[in-house]
């Protein structure tokens, strides 16, 4: 299965159940996201946050006892990532879906006194010509870092068709 938005592609599944949970497209290990998934601790319960769903790809990386928290703000493409997709439902991590923005859901969420203390949190919604720049603040970032283990990683990815969006994520 294969999602695309125009020529973007959003995500990639192969339909073979020994083959479904394969790290696709750029999510494969040698991305950003699959070496930074890879090379952190093998602790048991790790916990990531994840900005933008796709098709579920980066839930291929849970493992047993490890949680992951999604923030999508598209119904759609959570429905999708149902069916035909299945990367979210056959992960070995509890996975949860927050429907709503992730900035906004993020400031409830810290509110309400709770920090995730995410290990890892992914943000990968910048790839289409819509980019979400109250995303990319700084008081986004320290939003971001309230719900961080001291020891934890911000991913961004940054790979963009129109602007280039290094600097900005620098800065």
């Amino acid at each position: 299965y294969l999602l695309m938005h125009g020529v973007t592609t959003h995500g990639l599944q192969f339909v073979r159940p020994d083959k479904a949970l394969l790290h696709t497209s750029y999510y494969g290990d040698h991305s950003g996201i699959g070496l930074a998934f890879l090379n952190l601790p093998r602790t048991s319960g790790r916990n990531f946050g994840l900005v933008g769903l796709g098709t579920g790809t980066v839930a291929a990386y849970g493992q047993p006892g490890d949680t992951l928290r999604i923030y999508e703000i598209n119904p759609a493409v959570e429905k999708l990532a149902h069916d035909p997709f299945t990367h979210i439902d056959r992960s070995p991590a509890k996975v949860s879906v927050i429907m709503g923005d992730a900035r906004l859901s993020l400031e409830r969420e810290l509110a309400a006194g709770q920090s995730n203390q995410f290990d890892l949190l992914a943000l990968d919604a910048f790839s289409s010509d819509a980019i979400p720049a109250h995303l990319l603040t700084r008081e986004a970032f320290a939003v971001y870092l309230k719900h961080l283990r001291p020891d934890g990683v911000i991913a961004v990815h940054v790979s963009n068709r129109y602007l280039d969006l290094e600097p900005v994520v620098r800065a």
